[in-house]
């Protein structure tokens, strides 16, 4: 009778399965962790949205063309509504935050923006929204409780965002 042994390939397959399955669910678990400011310091997202105003947040990338020719009307935007305010999220990575520092003063942007990357962005918006970042620009709102009530990818006009919070607005 032959001895059972242990497969080879099977084990170390069956290894590499399980430290895919670790390494996902780690970034799906930590969200405060994928988020810094422009120096580099960890920021907690959930702090950021929410606290009684409607947070837009956008995802955006330093060499994205649409983010580019999308944010000066964010820009425009930013604090016409009194009980909204705008998040930039640059997934530029930390190797890349002079790249996103150039992108924020080139468009004269006042609103906060964070870093991430778009793998941790990605795993947060899984999180949240039940699907995965799929491009920049990428849009997301959160009512003023921080609950995220809107999500969408691409160029959303200014005019919708306006819109959307009006009428969901007590």
């Amino acid at each position: 009778m032959k001895e059972l042994t242990a497969n080879t390939f099977f084990s170390s397959q069956f290894l590499r399965n399980c430290l895919a399955i670790a390494i996902i669910s780690v970034f799906l678990s930590t969200s405060a962790a994928a988020f810094t400011d422009l120096k580099g310091k960890k920021v907690e997202i959930e702090k950021q949205l929410g606290g009684g105003k409607w947070s837009i947040v956008e995802l955006w990338a330093s060499d994205c063309s649409a983010c580019r020719q999308h944010m000066p009307a964010m820009v425009k935007f930013d604090g016409k509504l009194k009980n909204a305010r705008i998040l930039g999220i640059a997934l530029d990575g930390q190797k890349g935050i002079k790249d996103a520092k150039s992108f924020i003063k080139k468009f004269d942007v006042k609103f906060k923006n964070i870093v991430s990357n778009p793998i941790e962005a990605s795993a947060w918006m899984e999180k949240l929204a039940g699907e995965p970042l799929i491009g920049t620009p990428t849009f997301m709102l959160f009512d003023p409780k921080g609950k995220l009530v809107a999500a969408q990818p691409g160029m959303v006009p200014t005019a919708s965002l306006e819109t959307f919070i009006k009428k969901n607005s007590k």
